[in-house]
């Protein structure tokens, strides 16, 4: 207790130091959408981090899973390399619980989190992420369970085009093209981008490709975007899955589609409307390297999502006030998952292989959110009312608070009930390598956080503790009375902990070696009331993360960027029944990228992993040691 009063008297001290500057700089306000009626960032009651295109492009990264490994307690769980397949989770969650967005759409695949990032979206063309921590079900509906990834991407502003090579270590190449055009209000853009590579050790070779076109309308009163892309990856998944199998090998696929109409009435009445819709194919073979006459080990997916949104926002002298309805439709062919159907569909390309089962469900959405300003203090309220055809009905209230402690510092609270419901694969199906629950609940918990923000002219930063209650958990378990993990229910898991973020600007002029500095640290615990069993997701979390970026200019026209993770993780994996489970080491990996700017065009030089660590995310899963890779951007 002594420790943790410390703790909190230094981070306020910390604050309060900076606070008492006499200065007073006026802020770049950045508006976030932590609420329905979407807030400047230093006023809302969430702990939001924005990464902006400046970070993106400095970092030593080529794809978002990469990016978002240095995000403040944002835990990146890869199977391989390059964005091949990453699962997202943030402050203790997994990776089906997080919430993705791309320009409001909701991407998340309701057959397994492990496909939400197959998304036809270049790095490149990234203009800012939004990470909200914690439970967001209030704002986004079901599945903003532990937080929510917003990914908004770059507007059409002028005619340009660009090209980029890469190249690198084990067979590494790729590229990609954009271009864009504007004229009178009407932007056009196309962009495809492909990589590849032999892989870092056997049966980790990946090739993937993605194109998108833009559509963008801008007029009077509004705005129109018309948004369309195709996503496709083939890879060898040497045991992502299951130790037994070191030949897997998998193919996915996925196409979307999306319009997003934003239209103002009047100075104070706004609306906006998007629709989606989403296709993915996803194919798994248990081993590639068989007898192909063995389709048993095949198993083929087909989901498509149809996703529908509209609000009406409200504008007033001191509060905004917005309401709204979704709905979104999800639904799965399998020859694995689901019920029997009579009527079977051929998989295209595989002979004598049917999807012969079903699943899918609907749900629908009503919310209203009052934000009001009460004396100094910023208070968003709301709620949403939620029903599912599998599930019944929902209800999410929740409130935000903001309160300024000084010019250039706040106070922030947030109680917020999020719920998820399961996705497909953990509803079915029972074989050799795990058993699911038909009857599975959905997730429920109540978060609580309080925080502390400042926004200073050459510092910024937050610090926030939180606590988590969740019922009805849902986990992949390993009881020793078992001999294969099974889908279920657990009770009573409480979760807490604290988030710490602090950025310098150092540079007070424009050749000086070390211009920025950007820290983040998380610490969690979690507790549970059942014992003597295996968390394969619940509690297999990290313990602490912590990473320090630092932004230099050691010579004319060239930057560097440094980055150092580390990572320890509480849980355990086991490599088979004959074997004591295993404990997960610390890791600790460093990057730099070497940046040379050409007038238009710039070099890059990448080290990932310089340290050449040895390190598992997943239990069966070796992660790349030292990667060198380079390339060139060239902008017309």
């Amino acid at each position: 207790m002594k420790f943790k009063i410390l703790v909190i008297s230094l981070c306020l001290s910390f604050f309060r130091t900076f606070s008492q500057d006499s200065t007073v700089h006026e802020l770049k306000e950045l508006t976030v959408s932590a609420n329905i009626v979407g807030t400047e960032i230093r006023k809302t009651g969430r702990n939001i981090t924005t990464i902006l295109k400046s970070t993106i492009e400095a970092a030593p990264v080529k794809t978002l899973d990469g990016i978002l490994q240095y995000a403040q307690n944002v835990d990146v769980r890869s199977r391989s390399s390059y964005g091949v397949q990453a699962d997202i989770s943030i402050r203790g969650g997994h990776y089906d619980q997080t919430l993705i967005l791309v320009d409001g759409v909701k991407v998340n695949d309701p057959q397994t989190g492990h496909h939400s990032l197959n998304i036809p979206l270049n790095i490149s063309q990234i203009e800012k992420i939004e990470v909200m921590q914690g439970g967001a079900s209030r704002v986004y509906g079901p599945n903003a369970f532990s937080g929510v990834i917003n990914i908004i991407t770059k507007k059409i502003d002028k005619s340009s085009a660009q090209i980029g090579l890469l190249g690198g270590q084990h067979g590494l190449f790729g590229g990609n093209i954009s271009a864009q055009t504007i004229k009178n209000g009407l932007g056009i853009r196309i962009n495809a981008d492909y990589s590849k590579s032999e892989g870092y050790i056997p049966n980790t070779q990946y090739d993937k490709y993605s194109a998108g076109l833009l559509i963008s309308k801008i007029y009077n009163k509004g705005s129109v975007d018309l948004s369309s892309g195709i996503f496709s990856n083939h890879f060898g998944a040497s045991n992502f899955y299951h130790p037994k199998f070191s030949r897997q090998y998998e193919e996915v696929s996925s196409g979307l589609f999306s319009l997003n109409w934003n239209h103002n009435f009047s100075n104070k009445i706004s609306g906006s409307f998007i629709g989606s819709y989403r296709i993915h194919h996803d194919m798994y073979d248990f081993d590639k390297y068989r007898d192909t006459t063995l389709k048993s080990f095949l198993n083929f997916h087909q989901t498509k999502v149809a996703d529908f949104e509209y609000k009406l926002r409200y504008l007033a002298k001191n509060s905004k006030s917005a309401v709204g309805w979704a709905y979104r439709n999800e639904d799965v062919l399998s020859n694995r998952l689901g019920e029997l159907i009579s009527d079977k569909v051929k998989v295209k390309g595989f002979e004598g292989i049917f999807y012969d089962k079903t699943k899918s469900r609907s749900n629908v959405s009503m919310f209203v959110e009052h934000q009001r300003k009460i004396r100094n203090a910023t208070i968003s309220a709301g709620t949403l009312l939620n029903y599912n055809s599998s599930f019944g009905y929902a209800w999410y209230p929740g409130v935000d608070i903001a309160l300024p402690v000084s010019e250039k510092s706040s106070l922030y609270a947030s109680p917020n009930p999020p719920l998820r419901y399961p996705p497909f694969t953990k509803l079915s199906p029972n074989n050799s390598t795990i058993r699911a629950d038909p009857k599975l609940k959905p997730e429920k918990a109540w978060t609580h956080e309080v925080g502390l923000r400042y926004f200073g002219e050459k510092t910024s930063g937050t610090v926030s503790f939180f606590y988590k209650k969740m019922q009805d958990a849902i986990d992949k378990v390993k009881r020793p009375e078992i001999s294969v993990p099974t889908m279920e229910n657990i009770q009573n898991i409480n979760m807490a902990g604290v988030d710490f973020s602090y950025k310098i600007k150092l540079a007070t002029k424009e050749n000086q070696f070390l211009q920025n500095i950007t820290l983040n640290y998380a610490y969690l615990i979690a507790d549970r009331k059942e014992e003597n069993f295996q968390s394969f997701y619940t509690l297999n979390f990290l313990r602490h993360k912590a990473s320090v970026g630092f932004d230099l200019l050691p010579f004319k026209n060239t930057s560097a960027s440094l980055w150092y993770t580390y990572k320890k993780r509480e849980g355990t994996y086991q490599w088979d029944n004959t074997r004591a489970p295993e404990f997960y080491k610390p890791v600790h990996l460093v990057d730099l990228r070497l940046k040379h700017q050409l007038k238009k065009h710039s070099l890059f030089f990448d080290i990932n992993n310089l340290l050449n660590y040895k390190y598992y995310e997943f239990g069966f899963v070796q992660q790349p040691g030292i990667w060198v890779s380079g390339g060139i951007i060239l902008n017309f």
